[in-house]
């Protein structure tokens, strides 16, 4: 016994007859769902079969489209050696290709966004099957695969559509097209659509499976449809003993009998048949892989917020179990498998089965203009344009991507956006802050001229720019600003952020009551509430001047506090902002599906993650 577990069971409480207090976050439905989506993107994965697809939580977040697609071929993007794209190594050329293929595997790789060895690339679903046999959960796994309505309308000002105003936070567009159907039927069951599917999950499955149902589970899924991965959670009945102090009573633990009897367990869920130990799923799972010619990788994931008294959190591992299975290049080929495969589920059958059953069919079009870009300078004017329309001589490159126009004359991808502003004589691509270099995502656009003012920011002090001739003609782009610059706030910098009319100025040291910077006197383009309703830009939206990208700033001037009416940064910050700075650390306050031993474990309260 080590000293660290001597130290614990010393200061252990006396009390063995009551259930731990134990905890995760984030919630262990989340935490199933993030390993799985993290495999997804770091495979690549495009084709996905969701067994047990419930209620379609998983459809749904795979249905999500890619804010952009994959790298662009060096035919449509040439490398350039002076570019700031970086490219994925080139893998060795096996020495079995003849000459045609050589040629064809040492084409030079295209420039990709946001690569590096590390980084986990965003998901391009492009065929999506679920199957289930609870109708009422697959009403939800419809609706959560059904493609969103058209929202061209958001976008245009007409006559019979009214100007709408210009919103940030636009849906992402979709660039690749996506086919998304759902299945009622047993998973015992073979479908030949589902031969070959690149990548099959089962997440909070197997637990649930009568006897008779498992043993067709791998002949099914790894002979007959043998998919390049398997993905499976089921719980750690090992785990289960974090909820006691180890000399604890079974009787005292909280729970749902073995409804088989054939043992003496307590399981989490009332419909599990099951919940094996982390030695029987390494068991099964090794049994099952070098049947079928797979691997397997098998670990846990969930572990308690709180340390265990007695110090078994290492021995105990995680609350749910996880493997991936991953097709090997042996002497079993996919005909051999779905042979065999089908002679063991024709013996174990003894009656006819009924097929899958299809509920529904939808085609996620993609958008027309995907893959389809103009000439870079187009490009780079656009970018320009849209700059000056928000008043913003630097915007992050992701910001500039949102906007519909622009990645739509990119044709989806956005390294055609970052070489036209490379390319550019009046962009520049901003990689550093203050001297820092940033990653990617953290890149911007500066125009290199700023937005045609004679100031620029020197010390703290607006000043008139080196190639100025003359005060007058400074004065006269003054008088082109309405409300003019003398009226600007002192420690507002054209580009920085956009300068709200709606914002209140709190004096600390005044009447609150008495406002005396009103929307007129600091916005350089204040106009009246009638004139702010009619004023619109870019195609009938509204106007820059009533959205501001920093809720909060403090005024130097005054020494008070600028707020703004938008509060969504405040309530998202309190949101995310927990004790010990944020994230996935300790929280206050834990969902009540997170602390009970057996709510939430299937997905959620809503049984989200679960087959009959």
């Amino acid at each position: 016994m080590t000293l660290t577990n001597l130290m614990a069971q010393q200061s252990a409480p006396d009390n063995t007859t009551h259930e731990l207090r134990v905890t995760f976050y984030p919630e262990l439905f989340l935490q199933r769902r993030v390993w799985i989506l993290n495999f997804l993107r770091k495979e690549g994965i495009t084709r996905v079969l969701d067994v047990g697809c419930g209620e379609g939580a998983l459809l749904n977040t795979l249905c999500q489209p890619a804010p952009w697609l994959t790298p662009p071929p060096a035919s449509v993007l040439p490398i350039s050696l002076t570019s700031s794209l970086s490219c994925p190594p080139s893998p060795a050329v096996p020495t079995t290709f003849n000459s045609q293929q050589k040629a064809e595997h040492r084409k030079l790789p295209s420039p990709a966004y946001g690569y590096t060895d590390d980084d986990i690339p965003n998901l391009h679903i492009c065929e999506l099957h679920g199957i289930d046999i609870s109708d009422e959960d697959l009403a939800f796994s419809v609706e959560a695969t059904t493609p969103p309505e058209s929202q061209e309308d958001a976008y245009s000002s007409s006559s019979s559509s009214p100007a709408r105003i210009r919103s940030y936070s636009r849906g992402v567009q979709r660039w690749e097209e996506l086919t998304a159907k759902v299945w009622k039927g047993g998973l015992e069951v073979p479908n030949d659509e589902f031969i070959d599917m690149e990548c099959i999950v089962a997440m909070e499955v197997i637990e649930h499976l009568h006897p008779d149902v498992l043993a067709k589970f791998a002949p099914t899924l790894l002979g007959v449809y043998h998919p390049k991965y398997l993905l499976i959670t089921t719980p750690s009945y090992t785990f289960n003993d974090r909820f006691l102090p180890p000399d604890a009573p079974m009787s005292s633990r909280t729970g749902y009998p073995d409804p088989t009897g054939r043992t003496e367990r307590v399981f989490r869920h009332s419909d599990h048949k099951f919940e094996w130990t982390r030695g029987e799923f390494q068991a099964w799972c090794e049994d099952v892989a070098k049947e079928w010619g797979y691997e397997v990788n098998e670990t846990s994931i969930g572990r308690a917020q709180e340390d265990d008294p007695w110090g078994r959190d290492d021995e105990l591992q995680g609350a749910t179990q996880v493997a991936a299975f991953y097709k090997i290049h042996t002497g079993m080929t996919d005909d051999k498998r779905s042979a065999k495969a089908r002679t063991i589920l024709s013996s174990l059958s003894t009656s006819p089965s009924q097929s899958h059953t299809l509920l529904s069919s939808f085609v996620h079009p993609a958008n027309v203009a995907a893959k389809h870009p103009v000439p870079l300078a187009d490009i780079a004017k656009l970018v320009k344009s849209t700059m000056e329309e928000f008043r913003l001589s630097f915007l992050r490159v992701e910001e500039l991507w949102f906007e519909p126009d622009i990645s739509e004359l990119c044709g989806g991808w956005i390294e055609v956006l970052i070489r036209a502003v490379e390319e550019s004589s009046e962009l520049a691509l901003k990689k550093d802050i203050d001297g820092v270099r940033k990653g990617r995502s953290m890149w911007s656009v500066e125009l290199v001229d700023g937005l045609n003012s004679p100031y620029v920011s020197s010390g703290g002090e607006m000043v008139l720019r080196d190639d100025e001739e003359t005060l007058e003609e400074a004065e006269e782009w003054r008088k082109r600003m309405s409300g003019g610059y003398d009226s600007l706030p002192d420690d507002w910098i054209p580009g920085e952020s956009s300068y709200d009319a709606s914002v209140t100025v709190v004096d600390e040291q005044s009447d609150p009551e008495d406002d005396t910077t009103g929307a007129e006197e600091g916005d350089v383009s204040a106009a009246s509430d009638e004139e702010a309703d009619s004023d619109t830009g870019y195609k009938g939206k509204r106007a820059w001047k009533n959205w501001s990208s920093s809720p909060k700033k403090k005024n130097g001037s005054k020494g008070g506090t600028v707020k703004a009416d938008n509060s969504w940064y405040d309530q998202g910050a309190a949101q995310w902002d927990t004790e010990g700075g944020g994230g996935w650390g300790q929280v206050d306050h834990v969902p009540h599906s997170a602390i009970s031993s057996t709510g939430g474990w299937d997905g959620d309260e809503s049984n989200d993650e679960t087959t009959s």
